[in-house]
Formats: structure tokens, sequence, C-alpha cells
């Protein structure tokens, strides 16, 4: 695998009109919304992987020409979460699914469609991080998030 500078392997195919440039936008948007979440994770960590999906629908929908599809119930329980330009009923290769997991390995979930998947990986550190004032240990707010794709 041949990283480039920025950490992306630039051999890896992007779906139609996705970029380096909006995955690496979106790798921001997600880092910054699930770390006001991590108790979460702590909590429910199965739910912390569905809102960390989310958070990558929401966060492509803004940054990228792929869209949320416009039809709550649709976006909701079905394929795909996004199309290229909102389109309704797109093809395969303009179809974009988002799903968060913890694992480095091959993840659960219901890939029976034809179409992209993209998928934000992340690790939680555990252990909680000192005040630099006090040396006290941190909340689980203070914990990072890395999500790599």
């Amino acid at each position: 695998m041949a990283l480039s500078i920025d950490g992306f392997d630039r051999s890896v195919p992007l779906p139609p009109g996705l970029t380096i440039a909006h995955i690496g936008a979106a790798i921001d948007f997600v880092e910054e919304k699930a770390d006001e979440l991590i108790e979460l994770y702590f909590e429910q960590a199965n739910i912390f992987s569905g809102v960390v999906g989310i958070l990558g629908v929401r966060a492509l929908d803004s940054l990228s020409p792929y869209k949320r599809h416009k039809h709550p119930d649709i976006a909701q329980q079905r394929f795909p979460d996004l199309s290229l330009r909102g389109r309704l009923g797109p093809p395969p290769m303009e179809s974009l699914e988002s799903k968060g997991s913890t694992r480095p390995w091959a993840i659960q979930s219901h890939y029976n469609h034809a179409g992209w998947y993209i998928v934000w990986r992340y690790a939680i550190d555990p252990t909680p991080r000192g005040s630099p004032k006090t040396g006290q240990s941190g909340s689980p707010q203070n914990r990072p998030v890395e999500t790599v794709i």
C-alpha cells in the first residue's frame, strides 16, 4: 500500500464524483462530532457505531456531491444512504452506504447490494487523559476519536 503524504492510498478507486478532499473533510467532521459523544461508546458501543455511520452520512451530504435520500423512510431503512447528486433510484456506481465500525477486519453488515460502501473505522482510547493543569484524569469526553477509512 503506497500512502501519500496526506495518508491516503491514491491507488484505491473512489465512487464517481467523490474525491480525497471530500473524504478528508468528512473525516474531520466525523471526528469532531463523535468526540462529543464518547460517553455513548462506553454505555452502548453498537449504538455508537450506528451514530458514527450517521455522522458519515451527514458529512458526505454536506461536503460532497453525494446527497442523502430525499425520502426519510427509504433513507432510514434501505440502501443506499447517499447517491450522487441525490439521484432517486441510482445505479450501483452512484450509490454509497455509510457504516461505522471498530473492527480492523471484515465488518458485520448487510452487504447484499451492489454499490459503494464507506466504512468509518474508529478507535477509542479507554485511558483518560490527564489535565495539563492538575494532572488528574480527564473525563471520557477528553478521550480521542481516531477515524481510519
